[in-house]
């Protein structure tokens, strides 16, 4: 039915799906969470700090995991850990047993964007790359989407914790049928054999040479390509602060201002359709254009827009501007599908996964501090101040694309996604 390429995009879709379902789900459930086990905002806060923590954790060892073993076996590990953490926070008995579940749901999630966009951008034909990864990271609102059904509608009817265990299947599903028929990347079988000549018969290859030997040669191709491993770094964490700081803490925001499950729902499912239509608007507005840094810095100017139209709309208590702030905010938040192309241009397959890993979860536990920050600036500065400070980190985001070097650019818009790293003279 589906050819093995059209496989690989769906099974990677289908994990980032569900990867934000089990995310921000947690959200959704926060109030009767911290109505059973009697804990306070700041200790709900800091559930979902460790939570984000803890997927910068993850994606930096299932990194350093991917470029080991394999990236199919590092992205089905991944989603079986989420999925189990999942699993396993609708058995929590207290606070400290849901931070160890929802921490090792945290460290799954990590994992999974890294293995899944390296085996897509190692796989797939030049002329497809940047579509994919669009398609790829569109996931994430159709699973945001999902998350605010099952809080909004579906958790009043059947309780939190039985929200957790029914979002835990679709994934551990997912698990066994990727087990079954998803292939590895091809470039890393390449690199795999090659490896086998770097060692003695003694040394069992299990990967790419520089993590397997540890070698030398490798921690010096990571030294080289370091600047842009902090600039693509501090990319992810601006655009990390920026998304968590709205989407984190606004459910348990508007719960408490008086709205209703259901009215949270559609306002955050409005959300999300406008980020999947950023999503795929952004890939193709990138290749269309041949701008990507223009793209990227536009889309994060929507973003922040949205977020002041969102707050302005919230403090007026005009619906009709909540819905048109929140939906173009989702418009902006298409800055996120520049990633996946960026991180595969800027980083040889060697090291790949392992960087574009780092990048992205460094981010993430960056914004370990964003619902905590949301609690303490609402308590002394109220809710207004509290989610426009999202559009400061989004207005920095506009503005450090611009480091990134033209020919990375070019080598996006010329190949769609280019497998070479980028030669910059400063890291020769």
């Amino acid at each position: 039915m589906f050819s093995k390429k059209q496989l690989l995009v769906i099974f990677a879709l289908l994990g980032w799906i569900f990867d934000f379902f089990d995310l921000i789900l947690y959200s959704f459930l926060l109030t009767p969470i911290e109505r059973e086990f009697g804990i306070s905002d700041t200790e709900a806060a800091l559930v979902y700090s460790f939570s984000l923590a803890f997927t910068a954790v993850g994606g930096i060892l299932l990194g350093y995991v991917g470029d080991r073993i394999g990236r199919k076996p590092t992205l089905i590990i991944s989603i079986a850990l989420f999925s189990l953490g999942t699993l396993l926070s609708g058995l929590a008995w207290n606070l400290v047993s849901l931070v160890v579940f929802r921490i090792l749901t945290a460290f799954g999630i990590g994992g999974e964007w890294a293995a899944g966009h390296t085996l897509i951008n190692e796989t797939l034909p030049q002329g497809s790359k940047a579509k994919a990864s669009a398609v790829i990271q569109s996931g994430a609102p159709i699973g945001v989407a999902l998350a605010s059904l099952v809080g909004g509608y579906i958790t009043p009817l059947i309780g939190w914790r039985e929200s957790f265990l029914l979002a835990a299947i679709p994934s551990f599903t997912l698990v066994l049928l990727m087990w079954r028929f998803l292939e590895e990347s091809p470039k890393f079988l390449i690199f795999r054999e090659e490896s086998k000549d770097l060692g003695s018969p003694d040394d069992v290859p299990r990967g790419v040479d520089y993590i397997r030997l540890s070698t030398d040669r490798s921690w010096k191709q990571l030294w080289q390509v370091r600047w842009m491993l902090l600039v693509g770094t501090l990319l992810s964490l601006w655009g990390m602060m920026a998304y968590w700081i709205i989407f984190s803490w606004t459910p348990k925001i508007l719960v408490d201002l008086g709205y209703s499950d259901q009215h949270i729902a559609r306002w955050i499912i409005m959300s999300q359709v406008g980020a999947f239509i950023g999503y795929i608007a952004f890939g193709l507005i990138s290749d269309a254009t041949r701008r990507f840094k223009l793209t990227f810095t536009s889309f994060a100017a929507v973003f922040t827009i949205g977020v002041l139209t969102f707050v302005k709309g919230l403090s007026a208590g005009n619906s009709g501007v909540i819905y048109a702030g929140i939906f173009v905010t989702g418009l902006g938040t298409g800055f996120f599908s520049g990633y996946g192309p960026l991180y595969s241009a800027l980083y040889p397959v060697k090291v790949r996964n392992t960087c574009a890993s780092w990048c992205f979860n460094i981010g993430r536990m960056g914004a370990f501090v964003a619902p905590l920050m949301v609690v303490k600036l609402e308590q002394n500065f109220g809710v207004a101040t509290a989610l426009s400070s999202s559009a400061i980190f989004s207005i920095i985001l506009c503005f450090w694309v611009l480091l990134i070097p033209s020919k990375v650019q070019h080598m996006i818009s010329a190949t769609r996604v280019s497998t070479k790293v980028i030669a910059v003279p400063r890291l020769a």
